[in-house]
């Protein structure tokens, strides 16, 4: 005030009476004493006034945030859980009237996603009923419609820790035992008539699962004879299911008597109705009495409203994966102690970390965490989840995940309980050293994780299996693939300085390009690359050039295709082409009478090779051509015509020679770095157009001899030569059948068993079924809409895409077969090998290319007259 004071009586004596510079002072003074302000730091603060409303709508969200994370956090400590429950009951109780909706969110948030704590949750649920029963209750019809959503959507871990939970309600004497296994008893209904491919091992499966929570004081209420029908029932499902399937599924081969986990899990009820129905591996809270009638006030459990018809309608699927392969515990079955883990403990145990594998995947730290904290206390305990995260890693068809998220959870193990490691590294080398007996889609996969453990651990391992002179050919195969997949991770110099150099034998050669091709010794390679620029390309310049070397195909291309550059390009290019055949061109003419002094096409000697890559190739030269005139006719693009006249062979060259030419200099010009080699495509990918030839055949051809180039330009760098052949399938200069072909029939250091192979034809078979999803989703949405235009084109899409599915996979399968006869007398591995591979292409791929899997031996050229072969494709119609 004092400040505003000073300066208005300075501003009055200013300009007298006039106001606008009073006003314009004042804001001055406003400026000045923010400022002023704004420098004290001792200034008090302004106050701002609420109302009554903002202060509740504030005291409302802080109560929210209480309320949430005390549920949440409930159980975390497993001391004193009665306690905890106690007090929570106790702590929200005056919250029910106002966040009592709430309440139940958070609840049933937490039983659907946190595994370990549905039992803890239905205590805390049943202590609340005591004071709120209308509370409990309301709860009662949100569980049973939540359980009816995740049923019929397919969630089947949702519907199985709800399903828990409700079970403990009834243990806990929540509900009464009599509408809880009335509820079971659905469940299990679920399966009658279906198959397993059709969702039939859903119901069976959540329905035995839910069985294990039933508390040991429940059992004893429950008469006589409910539970035996239960297990009854399920027996004779799982009996009718065909176990033909389960050979393709196992990791290891020798494995011939493991389980899947259906099968498993009726062996571990079984157990536990041995045992009383005690169990080491389940938290039953004690001070509750269960009852078959619930408590009065609380509605029986309505019916569950669903039947097999519906799942099927609903195309519900469950894929029942096999039991953990016991390559650990195994050994520790056979040390003669008494002290082995029930077959339902371990069930149990297992169930909990594939539960929390799937809950909590998105955050690896979380999910070592909550793996590392199940209240199991077993000598066992670290070397079966050691062993399971394994057999999760190794899972066939396809793991859930990708080995990397494995990898990094084993690696927070190691990080977050010490004794783990060695486990770790144990579980590592039993696999290397039975490398013979796994699977070879598994062995991949074991190859990547493995390189990641030594990256991730300074490159240190025990190297035994790979030194000395008994290493098996299996192992030194694996010790190459796990190598190729290090080089992706660290550096080639990096590699040879850390690793012991008894095994450097075994690290792939360093990602370079090749620099020794035939063409790259050809003078007209340096002309080819001058031409060929990131900055400003110069796409008639090259395709001018190309048909210069062809020298009478010119007239044919020019007839065959369009120009790049429209009617005047077309003008110009054949200009450049009528100096090259002797007519006097009306650009030449203009040339000379524009400038006496610039000597005629007879009269310009011949240019070198490094004075004409500084005239065109420097990237660095921006500013233009320069002219003569202001017509703007330029002398630099006549020297260009003539330098390429001087760079012409005698011989003309064939289409695949330019085709060479030009593909391996683009392919030099942007061996660089990926984003250099995006450019160049960019730049020149109509001169692939222009140059592709118009007939089927000829074009495949064409396609082909690219595919090869770049498997010669990039034989030592198999990512290089995944991320090329990407870019240019992306851009439609090569075709899946192109690639395909050459990858299988190649026998160069990326052959049809490298990495890079197996990556390109996985990568290729993925993008024919992307687009044919793709169009299957148009068609759905054409069919909602109602155009009838819209669904014939949809539907010819759709076709065509089948068709092309079917054409590519049959060409993998024919070029795998092939190979299967040709190693037959030369590599009995890589004979073997390729009938893996035929395997692992039908198991992944299953569920889309089945018609081609029924009709194997009249569609696949070599499978009718192999054995061995149409003993695989008989395996794979099991599935």
């Amino acid at each position: 005030v004092t400040y505003k004071s000073s300066v208005v009586i300075l501003a009055q004596a200013w300009f007298g009476s006039q106001v606008q510079g009073a006003a314009l002072w004042l804001r001055v003074a406003d400026a000045w004493t923010t400022m002023s302000f704004a420098a004290n730091l001792n200034k008090p603060k302004k106050h701002h006034v609420e109302t009554d409303a903002s202060a509740i709508a504030k005291q409302q969200k802080v109560d929210r945030e209480r309320i949430r994370r005390l549920i949440i956090t409930l159980g975390d400590d497993n001391k004193k859980i009665v306690g905890q429950i106690r007090g929570l009951a106790g702590a929200l109780e005056d919250d029910v009237d106002l966040h009592g909706e709430l309440l139940a969110e958070t609840l049933l948030d937490c039983s659907k996603h946190i595994p370990l704590k549905t039992g803890i949750y239905a205590a805390w649920v049943a202590k609340m009923m005591d004071k709120h029963p209308s509370w409990a209750a309301a709860l009662v019809p949100k569980v049973l419609g939540e359980l009816q959503t995740a049923l019929r959507t397919g969630q089947a871990t949702v519907a199985q820790l709800l399903l828990q939970f409700v079970v403990s309600l009834g243990s806990y004497g929540a509900l009464g035992l009599t509408s809880v296994l009335r509820l079971v008893k659905e469940v299990l209904e679920l399966s009658d008539g279906l198959r397993p491919s059709k969702g039939g091992d859903l119901g069976a499966f959540l329905a035995l699962a839910s069985l294990l929570y039933l508390s040991p004081a429940a059992r004893a209420k429950v008469p006589a004879g409910q539970v035996e029908v239960l297990l009854s029932q399920a027996g004779a499902y799982i009996s009718s299911r065909d176990p033909g399937w389960k050979p393709l599924l196992r990791v290891l081969k020798s494995d011939d008597d493991l389980p899947d986990r259906l099968e498993s899990l009726l062996l571990a009820v079984q157990s536990l109705q041995r045992a009383d129905w005690n169990s080491q591996a389940i938290l039953h809270v004690p001070g509750f009495e269960p009852s078959l009638d619930g408590r009065p006030g609380i509605p029986d459990l309505p019916s569950l409203g669903l039947s097999s018809e519906d799942i099927r309608r609903h195309k519900v699927r469950m894929h029942i994966p096999l039991m953990s392969s016991r390559f650990l515990s195994r050994q520790l079955d056979k040390d003669g102690a008494d002290d082995h883990m029930m077959d339902h403990d371990r069930w149990i145990l297992e169930d909990y970390i594939l539960l929390i594998i799937d809950m909590f995947g998105r955050d690896v730290e979380e999910c070592a965490r909550q793996i590392l904290k199940i209240p199991v206390l077993h000598p066992d305990f670290e070397a079966i989840a050691v062993e399971t995260v394994f057999s999760q890693m190794l899972r066939l068809p396809s793991p859930p995940a990708l080995p990397l998220f494995y990898s990094r959870l084993l690696e927070a193990f190691m990080e977050k309980q010490t004794s783990t490691k060695a486990l770790i590294d144990r579980a590592y080398h039993a696999l290397i050293d039975r490398a013979s007996d796994l699977d070879d889609e598994c062995v991949e996969v074991l190859a990547e994780a493995f390189a990641y453990h030594l990256m991730h651990n300074g490159y240190h391992s025990d190297w035994s299996p790979f030194t000395g002179e008994n290493v098996t050919v299996q192992a030194q195969r694996f010790v190459r693939r796990a190598f190729d997949r290090l080089l992706r991770l660290s550096f080639h110099q990096n590699l040879m300085h850390r690793l012991p150099e008894a095994v450097q034998v075994y690290v792939p050669p360093e990602p370079l390009a090749a620099n020794t091709l035939p063409v790259q010794g050809k003078r007209e390679f340096s002309h080819m690359t001058s031409l060929i620029r990131i900055k400003e390309p110069d796409e008639h310049g090259v395709v001018s050039y190309c048909e210069q070397l062809q020298r009478e195909l010119a007239k044919r291309r020019r007839e065959q295709n369009d120009d790049l550059s429209g009617p005047e390009g077309k003008h110009e290019q054949h200009s450049a082409v009528g100096d090259e055949e002797g007519v006097d061109s009306p650009k030449r003419r203009r040339l000379e009478e524009a400038s006496p002094d610039v000597p005629s096409k007879s009269e310009l000697p011949a240019v070198g090779l490094q004075p004409h890559a500084q005239a065109i190739g420097d990237d660095t030269q921006t500013d233009g051509p320069k002219t003569l005139d202001g017509q703007g006719e330029v002398v630099k693009a006549t020297k260009v015509e003539e330098d390429q006249k001087s760079e012409v062979s005698a011989e003309p060259w064939s289409l695949e020679a330019v085709v060479e030419l030009f593909t391996v200099a683009v392919l030099q010009n942007g061996s660089k770095t990926p984003t250099h080699m995006n450019k160049i495509l960019d730049g020149h990918a109509r001169v692939f157009e222009k140059l592709r030839p118009s007939d089927e055949d000829e074009a495949h051809s064409f396609a082909k001899t690219i595919a090869r180039c770049i498997f010669e330009f990039w034989r030592s760098s198999s990512q290089h030569l995944e991320i090329t052949l990407d870019a240019l399938l992306q851009r439609g200069i090569l075709t899946p059948r192109s690639v395909v072909e050459h990858a299988l029939s190649e026998r160069g250091p990326q052959g049809c068993d490298s990495m890079a192979v197996r990556n390109i034809i996985d990568s290729v078979a993925r993008k024919s079924l992307e687009h044919s999803q793709t169009v299957r989703v148009e068609l759905a949405l054409a069919k909602k809409v109602g155009k009838p235009e819209v669904l014939d084109s949809c539907r010819q899409q759709l076709d065509g895409a089948i068709h092309e599915t079917a054409e590519l996979f049959t060409l993998i399968f024919t070029g795998l077969v092939r190979n299967h006869q040709d190693f037959e007398d030369t590599d009995v591995l890589l004979r073997h090998v390729m009938l893996q591979r035929v395997l692992t292409v039908g198991r992944k791929y299953h569920m889309f290319i089945k018609p081609l899997l029924d009709a194997a031996e009249s569609r696949v050229p070599g499978v009718a007259h192999n054995a061995e072969v149409a003993a695989v494709f008989q395996s794979l119609r099991t599935l």
